[in-house]
This record gives C-alpha cells, structure tokens and sequence, in this order.
C-alpha cells in the first residue's frame, strides 16, 4: 500500500536516530573520529614537513592537507558502515527493530550511508579547520567545491564499508576490511606523498582505490594546482561508480540475510 511519508523522511529518522546515539557517547567517538586524523596530520606535518619543504611543486603542508581530509572521511564512514554497522546489524539487532517500523530496508540503507557520510564531514571539517589555521589552504575559495566531492568520497567509502559488513560473520572479518582496504588507502593514495614515487604495480593498486582519486580531485581544489576539468570528471564518475556497484551489493546481501 503507498505511503504518504516520502522516502527521504524515513531515511532522515534513521539519520537522526544515529546522530542521537552519537551525541550520548561523542567523546568516544571524537577521540577515534577526529582526534586521530588531527593527530597524524600534526606527526606528519610536523615530522616530515620539517625534512621536506615541497612535494609536487607544494609546501608541504598545503600537499598533506587535503591528503588527511580524504583521509578523514575515509575512516570516519569506513569505521561507521563496519564496526559500529555490525553491530546495529548482529549483535544490538538494532536493524531488526527498524525495520519493524514501516521503515523499509532501503530508507535504513541510505540512513546508514547518510549518518557514515555525515561523521567523515564532521571528521574533514576539524582536519580543515587545523590546516587551514596552519596555512595548508592555499586557495580558499576552493574548499567550496572540495566539500562536495569529499561528501560524494564519505559516501563511497559508506557503501564499501556496509558491503563489506553485508558479509560479515564476525567480529575478525573486519581485520581484513582494514588491513586490505583502509590501510593501503592510507599509504598508497598520495596522502602523504605523490603515487608516482611507487613502482608500477603499486601505482595500478592505488589508482583502484577511490581515495587515490578523491585526493587528485581535492588537492588541486585546496591548493590551486591545475586540474582539467575532464580529469576531474573522471575522478569523481569513478568514485560514483564504485559507490553504485557497493550500494547494490550491500543492498542485495542485506536484504538475503534479513529477509531469507
């Protein structure tokens, strides 16, 4: 029977339930969240800025930057849609209850995405706030446009991490998600230094990972640095594309194992 409550006013009160939760143990999860990217930008910029001056014709400062906004959605949505997704999904049965509600699995799918995309812009936005305070922003007219694709990048990254938690069995699935998945995300895409520095095949690897082309997108955005807009384009069909096929999948698994 149709309903007269649109999809988007379901899926918000999927959203809204999660940021409540999250208000009640912020601190927790400010310390995973934002407190870790801030530290590691504060390491490295520090530690290597103090070795290496530029990096891709820009201080080095303005290069790492933008790599740990992307860097910060990243985790942020990926931590989300795993760890804190599974255990809504097997062991709270948070899922089961909603979905008892006149909310369909669709509208808790993209409640789940929203809410994971919205803690990596809480998370890039501290990041941001700290480097552009610290003179890592050398366009700011830029971070205009660099927010939208770090969005479009937190929502990637939800969709792999809940497809990646549509096939979870237990707990230690997920130290491969994080040691194949977000860990060659942090030290192959160019957060910290140029992809072209790896051999061949390393590069092949990192231009298969989403972030590699989250961070070509955002880095030109935040610093100046050429950018066709055909390349751009490209970067962001990519992670587009890979977000759709994760969508669909995790959509697919979910609804099996709920529902079968």
């Amino acid at each position: 029977m149709p309903r007269d409550v649109p999809l988007n006013r379901y899926a918000y009160a999927v959203w809204r339930r999660q940021a409540l939760v999250w208000r009640r143990v912020i601190w927790s999860a400010v310390t995973t969240n934002i407190f870790e990217p801030l530290l590691l930008l504060f390491a490295f910029g520090y530690g290597l800025g103090a070795l290496v001056e530029h990096v891709g014709g820009l201080p080095y400062v303005a290069f790492v930057v933008p790599g740990m906004m992307a860097y910060s959605v990243m985790f942020a949505a990926s931590f989300e849609t795993t760890v804190n997704a599974y255990a809504r999904f097997q062991v709270q049965r948070t899922w089961d209850a909603i979905l008892a509600t006149p909310v369909t699995l669709d509208e808790l799918i993209l409640g789940e995405l929203l809410w994971a995309a919205t803690k990596g812009m809480i998370s890039a936005l501290c990041v941001l706030a700290v480097g552009w305070l610290w003179g890592g922003i050398l366009r700011p007219e830029g971070v205009l446009l660099a927010l939208p694709v770090l969005a479009l990048g937190g929502i990637c990254f939800a969709t792999c991490g809940l497809a990646a938690t549509a096939h979870a069995t237990s707990w230690e699935f997920f130290a491969y998600v994080f040691t194949f998945w977000v860990t060659p995300m942090f030290v192959f895409s160019g957060t910290f230094f140029e992809v072209t520095r790896f051999p061949g095949f390393i590069q092949a690897l990192a231009w298969a990972l989403p972030m590699t082309h989250l961070i070509a997108v955002v880095r030109p955005l935040t610093s100046g640095a050429a950018l066709a807009p055909w390349a751009a384009l490209g970067h962001l069909a990519y992670v587009a594309a890979l977000a759709a096929a994760a969508f669909a999948l995790a959509r697919h698994r979910i609804g099996r194992r709920m529902f079968d």
